[in-house]
């Protein structure tokens, strides 16, 4: 980080409130980092320094870093308040100062050994999200978790691709290579045993911003985190179903493909929030009511950020 601009964030991190929930060196490297990424987008805007991909990677950190402070306790007013403050600093700034240069080509230097990673994992409070730039993996992030009535994967599945091996030579270059622009598919998959019919449907109940504004945090007298009440979000319905089985295992799932839309509105959530995905039994089955799967929003926004970055 360039000096004033690390002068400015001490400061900073000394007048805002530390919680007891935090890792005294976790919150503190959290918000050095959030409060950096911040400054450089913010210069980044002003003089323009950084490619598609760099702005890319650079939002993908500043995301991470502000999930990982809301999950330490840091009340989000206070973290708005920092990056208005950063920003302003950044916007005073001359473009070609030299403090903003041996920023800009640090950041250069570490997104040039950055761009080969090929996995990444965003860790939650309970559940993590798993990202793939991998031409090979089915999904490019994913969130596993289990109930009573199912084994389960839930996130963006990849592009189709026949051959994988038969990818254009220029993969092997992602420098070269522009984000990834066409929208991923959100996918819940089921893994079904022998004897289980697969369920007729399923819906997410997502948090309407229209209906309430706040992040819901989980119920106010335990202070446990869970989904929103019924009435304050909104559903998302599959497009349709689709029940795969691998020719070599003979492992059975069923796969529900969620709208474009789904995936926005998962975006704009809050880290801590949660989500539900309401799963219809078959008509036949002798259990009529809906199971319920409890997904943690997390860093979902800067793991898909991360997954756009071309494919290795």
């Amino acid at each position: 980080m360039f000096k004033p601009v690390h002068v400015l964030c001490l400061g900073l991190i000394a007048s805002l409130p530390f919680t007891a929930t935090a890792q005294p060196k976790v919150y503190r490297d959290a918000e050095q980092a959030f409060l950096e990424r911040t400054s450089l987008k913010a210069a980044d805007e002003k003089c323009g320094y950084f490619t598609e991909l760099e702005r890319a990677a650079l939002s993908a950190g500043q995301l991470q870093a502000r999930g990982a402070l809301l999950r330490a306790g840091l009340p989000s007013d206070s973290i708005e308040s920092a990056a208005r403050e950063v920003t302003r600093f950044a916007n005073t700034q001359d473009c070609g100062s030299k403090d903003f240069m041996q920023a800009v080509g640090h950041l250069r230097g570490a997104f040039a050994a950055f761009i080969g990673t090929m996995v990444m994992e965003f860790p939650g409070d309970e559940h993590d999200w798993s990202a793939s730039r991998s031409r090979w993996d089915t999904w490019r992030i994913v969130q596993n978790g289990s109930t009573e009535d199912y084994l389960f994967q839930f996130g963006l599945l990849a592009p189709d691709v026949e051959d994988p091996d038969a990818f254009p030579a220029s993969f092997s270059r992602p420098l070269e290579n522009p984000l990834v622009e066409k929208p991923f598919r959100l996918a819940v998959d089921l893994f079904l045993t022998e004897t289980d019919a697969p369920p007729s449907t399923a819906r997410i109940l997502i948090r309407d911003p229209d209906k309430s504004t706040e992040p819901w945090l989980g119920a106010i007298f335990s202070g446990e985190p869970g989904p929103p009440p019924k009435g304050i979000t909104r559903a998302y319905w599959p497009s349709g179903r689709e029940v795969i089985t691998d020719p070599e295992t003979g492992e059975r799932r069923a796969r529900f493909i969620f709208p474009n839309t789904a995936t926005e509105a998962l975006g704009e959530l809050d880290p801590r929030e949660r989500v539900e995905i309401l799963i219809q039994p078959d008509a036949r089955s002798k259990d009529v009511e809906p199971a319920t799967l409890l997904i943690e929003v997390g860093d979902f926004a800067a793991a898909h950020m991360f997954s756009r970055l071309p494919p290795l």
